[in-house]
């Protein structure tokens, strides 16, 4: 499981519309306004793949949060920083930078940026196969309480961690847990079906596992997440193999493999005819 499967970036207001029906919002301070427009610019680098302006973009933005004060604007900034960190497999910083939020109690950070940051400290120790892996799972969920924005992707968490354990039955039941919580979050919703359709393969139940997958195929391809289109095509494909609909399967194959090809495909590349 890549890093993909829980990159979103948070999105934070810096400002309340005004309540004063026509009545324009004041203007921010200036170094806000540019922190605004560099966290928009990092977020359009990261979702275009170009991890290191992504990473300079949102350590600007950071500092000038920073020199403002903006408490949760510099949370924000710094769980986003981690999680392009986390990209760029230097977790190292990335802990660092959560580890700074969870780690200060005295800082009146926003709870919900505190949960954001457990959330992505468990993400990053699933994700590296961590020992403490279950113990940053419970950690998130206590921050979380019974229902928070990361609900479903706790869950989904706990079924990745399942199914890196051979639970199958389990990892199955979290990402219906997962599936249930995920409401218009789409791509946890996405999440929960690819892992439920590999807990599904696992136990033998391949058209489930095929119905799983066409799921988040549709999901996907309405995100437009190209490398998740492609894991989904590939699962597909071999769920229909198992099913011995091997045309199908076949055509399944082409397609994720032209999607492989496609993501790693650089300006000045020879195109196959």
């Amino acid at each position: 499981m890549t890093f993909l499967k829980h990159a979103a970036l948070l999105i934070l207001p810096l400002v309340l519309l005004s309540a004063c029906g026509s009545a324009r919002p004041p203007r921010l301070p200036l170094a806000l306004e540019q922190a605004a427009t560099a966290d928009r610019q990092a977020k359009r680098a990261f979702r275009d793949g170009d991890l290191a302006v992504a990473r300079n973009l949102f350590e600007q933005s950071l500092r000038l949060q920073q020199s403002q004060d903006n408490l949760p604007g510099v949370a924000t900034a710094a769980v986003n920083l981690a999680v392009v960190y986390h990209g760029m497999k230097n977790d190292d910083m990335a802990m660092r930078l959560l580890d700074g939020i969870l780690a200060d109690k005295l800082t009146p950070y926003p709870a919900e940026l505190r949960t954001a940051a457990a959330f992505r400290k468990a993400v990053i120790m699933v994700d590296g196969g961590n020992k403490e892996a279950a113990a940053a799972i419970e950690a998130a969920t206590l921050l979380c309480g019974k229902s928070c924005e990361f609900t479903a992707g706790i869950h989904n968490l706990r079924a990745r961690l399942a199914l890196s354990q051979k639970d199958y039955a389990a990892a199955v039941n979290f990402s219906r847990d997962a599936a249930d919580a995920a409401g218009g979050n789409k791509e946890e919703l996405a999440n929960a079906r690819r892992y439920s359709a590999a807990a599904e393969a696992a136990l033998g139940q391949h058209g489930l596992a095929l119905e799983q997958y066409l799921a988040a195929l549709e999901l996907d391809k309405h995100m437009g997440i190209g490398p998740r289109i492609a894991s989904d095509l590939d699962g597909a494909a071999r769920a229909l193999t198992q099913l011995g609909r091997k045309d199908e399967a076949a055509s399944y194959a082409r397609r994720a493999a032209a999607a492989h090809d496609a993501i790693r495909f650089k300006p000045g590349d020879t195109t196959a005819p």
